[in-house]
């Protein structure tokens, strides 16, 4: 507004109109192009008059000029806040101190005052409005009045809002994207750096951001240099005269290439890069990510390695192998099919029609590798003892005649050969003689047949029932690891041969090893035994003849461990011998005490003439013995632990009350429960005698 605008203003209404009607056409003019500026424009004289409001103020406020025109003590505030109070024109006529002092949010500069403000009153939801004002002067330098014009700018406002909240959004999906990201702007300054590019190179994002001059290649290249972000401000044609590497997908760039210095040993990487463009399509920048590709990149590089010494590979296979493509034409014929068949391959490789099935069949008829390009259905149909699994088949069969041998079983294997595409095409099958294995499961058959018998055997040798005693309640029992073993027990009567009636032997025994060898030298060692507990009255002696008659006949280094005792109804007592064997545990129920039966005599089979000692106690009723082989206490759980003799004393004790039946029933289950899942390793035999 120029100063002749102002220089005959007067202060009430009436002599502004005056004053218009007495103006010159120029200053019309200027009063015109006042009326029409765009932004919303009011004058104040030095009081605080207004003396100018025009059209853009109207249509702000709603407010007319003819309304306003005149008006002091703050009314043209009331539009904008609902109550009269200075704005910005009048801030104009503060002191500087004064201003700061009261408004810190106004910049000033020179003598003019500018304030973006959140004006809530002045619509519904409120408005943002920027507003700017300058003092007026006469022609002395004297302020005579203000200017203040004013813009909404709630729209830019709200945009810049959702700007910032979209680039916030924006910044956090970059910074948690999975790739290594930057983005550079129109001059190639770094303004994103995110959390996998920190990963990948190793420098913050705040040692990158705002950097320029390539920097970012650094981590990279080891010096500065264009990378493929960079490229993107390249034209087209110069792109592809410098960088024919460089792949373009419309705007978008994509790279794949090896860079030895970035890590020891190199990288390779793959790149994508694109233009980053403002809302009216011009390019502000660049985008790139960035991923490391050396483990798939080597992956590939080792199949096709792979690839190039497949067919070596399948050459020197041991199985017989041969491969054909989806015409039935044979396209490997491997060394072991050559030798198996006596065609070399330079006679098999290209022949089709079948003829890869005469040297094993004499006629031309399709294979096993033919039935893969066959739909499923024709094979279930027509070849039942072919077994599918998943896309292969699998056959057992048996051929006449090979090469002057007859009678000989063979396995073949077929399965589909796939392009990359998943598109078959062709098949490959191996074939295996396996007349030798065939032989061994019939060998194998017939010696599981025989182990069983031996099993049936064995368990011949346990009693079937314990003979009856007065004032005893007597259980045994022998759980063996596998199908034979070397723990027994035996229950002799004496009265057949006239003794003493109401006496019996009683025997357990674990012989050194396990399967068969064990199984023999038991039986050896039950005969021995048993027939010298009939002979001698005295445990000792009977076990002493014993001794010196298995360590004659045992040459395989065998022994045997074992407890025997006679027990007599007449006054209750167990006469004992124990060879080298776990000592029994011998339950008291007068006071719940627990006392062990030690060895009284070294192991059977070790050494000839040795002395054994008897040994007598006495079984009052509620006592219990609890006669057993290592394979109790020696049970393992899954964390290695022993069944142990604690354990097994704890089961006696909490089942004292029990039938011998019932607690060795109990120490059986509480085994199966300490070991859990895993296997028996050693037999397992328990005799238990309760005092009735």
């Amino acid at each position: 507004m120029q100063s002749s605008y102002l220089k005959n203003v007067v202060h009430d209404k009436d002599r502004v109109f005056q004053e218009k009607q007495m103006e010159s056409p120029d200053q019309i003019v200027h009063d015109a192009i006042f009326d029409f500026l765009p932004d919303a424009t009011l004058v104040i004289d030095r009081n605080g008059i207004v003396i100018a409001w025009n059209k853009a103020m109207e249509t702000m406020t709603g407010v007319p000029a003819e309304a306003m025109l005149g008006k002091g003590d703050y009314e043209y505030a009331i539009p904008f806040y609902k109550e009269r109070r200075p704005i910005l024109v009048n801030l104009v006529f503060l002191s500087e101190a004064e201003l700061e002092q009261k408004y810190d949010t106004i910049e000033r500069t020179g003598d003019t005052l500018v304030v973006d403000v959140f004006v809530p009153q002045f619509r519904p939801g409120g408005a943002y409005l920027w507003a700017k004002a300058s003092p007026l002067y006469d022609d002395k330098g004297t302020v005579i009045g203000a200017i203040e014009t004013v813009r909404d700018i709630t729209d830019r406002k709200l945009a810049e809002q959702e700007m910032a909240k979209t680039t916030r959004e924006m910044a956090e999906i970059i910074d948690f994207l999975p790739d290594a990201t930057l983005v550079i702007d129109r001059e190639g300054n770094v303004i994103a750096w995110n959390n996998a590019m920190e990963k990948m190179t190793g420098v913050p994002a705040e040692a990158m951001l705002g950097k320029g001059n390539y920097e970012y290649a650094l981590p990279f290249y080891k010096e500065r240099r264009p990378i493929l972000v960079n490229l993107v401000f390249m034209p087209e044609v110069e792109l592809e005269e410098k960088y024919d590497t460089v792949e373009r997908i419309g705007d978008t760039l994509v790279v794949d290439i090896f860079i030895p210095d970035f890590k020891p040993g190199g990288v390779f990487l793959w790149a994508k890069a694109s233009p980053l463009y403002d809302p009216q399509g011009n390019v502000i920048g660049a985008i790139e990510t960035i991923r490391d590709i050396t483990d798939r990149k080597r992956a590939e590089q080792e199949i096709v390695r792979s690839r190039r010494s497949l067919s070596d590979i399948i050459s020197f296979l041991p199985d017989a192998t041969l491969a054909i493509d989806c015409d039935g034409v044979v396209i490997t014929w491997n060394k072991a099919m050559e030798d198996l068949t006596g065609i070399p391959a330079e006679q098999m490789i290209g022949k089709g029609d079948y003829e890869y099935a005469l040297p094993f069949y004499h006629d031309r008829r399709p294979m096993l590798a033919n039935l893969i390009l066959m739909p499923e259905a024709e094979v279930e149909n027509h070849y039942t003892h072919v077994k599918r699994e998943g896309d292969t088949l699998v056959v057992d069969t048996f051929i006449q005649s090979l090469r002057g041998r007859t009678g000989r079983y063979f396995w073949a294997k077929a399965s589909p050969l796939s392009d990359p595409q998943g598109n078959v095409i062709g098949a490959i099958e191996t074939i295996r003689d396996i007349t030798e294995r065939r032989e061994m499961e019939g060998k194998l058959a017939r010696s599981n047949a025989e182990l069983t018998i031996a099993a049936d055997i064995q368990r011949s040798f346990m009693p079937e029932e314990i003979p009856r005693i007065s004032g005893f309640d007597i259980a045994a029992r022998t759980v063996m690891a596998k199908e034979v073993g070397g723990d027994f027990f035996d229950v002799i009567p004496f009265e057949i041969i006239a003794l003493d009636k109401g006496m019996l032997g009683l025997l357990v025994a674990d012989v050194s090893g396990k399967g068969v060898p064990a199984a023999l030298f038991m039986a050896l060692s039950r005969i021995v035994v048993r027939v010298n507990a009939l002979w001698h009255r005295d445990p000792a002696k009977a076990i002493f003849d014993a001794n010196n008659i298995i360590t004659a006949d045992s040459k395989s280094g065998m022994f045997v461990t074992l407890f025997f005792g006679t027990l007599k109804e007449e006054d209750r007592t167990l006469t004992y011998v124990n060879a080298g064997h776990n000592p029994p545990v011998v339950y008291r129920s007068r006071d719940g005490t627990l006392e062990e039966l030690l060895p009284t005599g070294i192991v059977l089979g070790a050494a000839e003439n040795r002395e054994f000692f008897s040994q007598t106690i006495t079984i009052g009723p509620g006592d219990i013995v609890v006669m057993y082989t290592d394979g109790v206490t020696e049970s393992i759980n899954a964390q290695e632990e022993l069944f142990g003799e604690e354990r097994l004393n704890a089961i006696i004790r909490d089942n004292a009350h029990r039938s011998s039946h019932e607690i060795l029933e109990r120490i059986l289950s509480g085994v199966r429960e300490f070991t859990g899942d895993m296997p028996q390793f050693d037999d397992i035999t328990l005799l238990v005698i309760r005092g009735t």
